[in-house]
C-alpha cells in the first residue's frame, strides 16, 4: 500500500503533500471522520514519506520497511485498549512507561522528524488530555502529532484549537466497489451489494465479509421481523452481538438502516434505494405498520447514546430486542 493507492480523499492527500512540499507542516493535526475510511492509514503514509530516503515512500528503502514492520523507532503509536490514560502520556516511574510528554524532548534517533500518531484520540481521559494539551502548546519543534478520531466533538475544544484540522468524508459507493473488485477478486454482483452495506467505510465492508458477521445479519433481520422468534433466540444473538464494542457497534447501525430500508420500501416500493440487498427477500413484501417502523428507530437511537456509558450492554441490546421485534 503506497500513498497513492489509498482508496479515495483526494483532496485531503493533495492538502497534506503540498504542506509537505512546501516544508511548512503544522506541529499537530486533527483527521477527523468516519471510523474505518483510512485516516490512520493516510497519517502512517504521510510518515513513510517524511521518513523515505528517497522523500517518495518508496516502500523499499531501510526507513519505509521498518514503518511496514512496525518497527522504525521515530513513528510512535499511542492507543489503549477502551481509552487512553494519563500514564500513556505522562510518564509513570511505578509501571516504568515512558509518556509522550517525555518521549518528544528527546531528539529522534534516525531521522531529523517524529511522528507520534494518537489514534482514537476521542478516548482519552480528561486527565490524559489535560497532559496532552500541554506538550501541544510548546511542542519541540521536530515533532509531528496525528490525532484521529472519529467522534470528534468528544475531543477538548481545547486540544481541537491546537491542530490542524483535516476533515474526511465517507468513500463513495463506486470507490468501495472498485476497492472490493481489486482487492478482493469478488464478482460484481457481491462487490456492489459490498458497497453499499459498508456505508462509505472500508473497515465496515471487512467487517461484513466475516462469514460468522454477515450470517449473524440476515438471523437477526429473521428475528426482527418475527421468523423464529422466541426469548433463547433473542438471548442467543443478543450475547454474540455485544462480544465486543465494535460488534454491537455495527449490529445497532445495521438495524436502524435496517428499519429505513422497511420505511422506503413501504412508501415507494422502491427496491433501488434499498441498502441491506442481502436481506431484502425478507423486507419487501412485509406490510409494516410505520408507527412500529418509527417507534423501533427511536428505541435503536436511544440505545446507541446509552451505550456510550457503562452499562451491561448484553442487557440492554437484549431489552432492546424484546421492544422492537414483531
Amino acid at each position: 500500500m503506497g500513498f497513492n493507492d489509498i482508496i479515495g480523499h483526494e483532496k485531503q492527500k493533495n492538502l497534506l503533500l503540498s504542506f509537505l512540499k512546501k516544508g511548512r507542516m503544522p506541529h499537530a493535526f486533527l483527521f477527523s471522520g468516519q471510523e474505518g475510511i483510512g485516516k490512520k492509514l493516510l497519517a502512517i503514509e504521510l510518515a513513510k514519506r517524511i521518513f523515505c530516503e528517497k522523500g517518495n515512500g518508496c516502500g523499499e528503502c531501510r526507513a519505509c520497511l521498518k514503518i511496514e514492520r512496525g518497527s522504525h523507532p521515530d513513528l510512535l503509536f499511542v492507543e489503549g485498549e477502551n481509552s487512553i490514560g494519563i500514564d500513556l502520556i505522562r510518564r509513570d516511574k511505578e509501571k516504568k512507561i515512558r509518556g509522550i510528554n517525555e518521549e518528544v524532548y528527546e531528539y529522534p534517533y534516525e531521522s531529523d522528524m517524529r511522528v507520534i500518531i494518537i489514534d482514537k484520540a476521542d478516548t482519552m481521559t480528561h486527565e490524559a488530555a489535560n497532559a496532552l494539551l500541554k506538550t501541544l502548546e510548546e511542542p519541540p519543534l521536530f515533532n509531528l502529532f496525528f490525532l484521529v478520531t472519529s467522534s470528534e466533538k468528544d475531543i477538548p475544544l481545547t486540544i481541537r484549537s491546537r491542530c490542524a484540522r483535516v476533515a474526511f468524508t465517507s468513500l463513495t459507493s463506486d470507490d468501495l466497489r472498485q476497492y472490493f473488485l481489486r482487492v478482493f477478486n469478488m464478482d460484481e454482483e457481491r462487490a456492489q451489494l459490498f458497497s453499499y452495506i459498508s456505508h462509505g467505510s472500508i473497515g465496515c465492508g471487512l467487517f461484513w465479509m466475516e462469514e460468522d458477521n454477515f450470517l449473524l445479519r440476515r438471523k437477526l433481520t429473521e428475528l426482527i421481523i418475527g421468523h423464529n422468534r422466541s426469548f433463547l433466540n433473542t438471548t442467543l444473538i443478543s450475547e454474540k452481538v455485544t462480544q465486543t464494542n465494535r460488534q454491537l457497534s455495527m449490529y445497532l447501525s445495521f438495524l436502524l438502516s435496517l428499519f429505513r430500508d422497511m420505511f422506503i420500501l413501504n412508501q415507494s416500493r422502491d427496491v433501488s434505494m434499498v441498502i441491506n440487498r442481502d436481506v431484502r427477500e425478507l423486507l419487501e413484501w412485509e406490510m409494516v405498520d410505520l408507527k412500529w417502523v418509527e417507534y423501533s428507530m427511536r428505541r435503536i437511537q436511544e440505545t446507541i447514546r446509552i451505550m456510550r456509558y457503562n452499562v451491561n450492554k448484553w442487557l440492554i441490546f437484549e431489552n432492546l430486542m424484546l421492544h422492537i421485534m414483531r
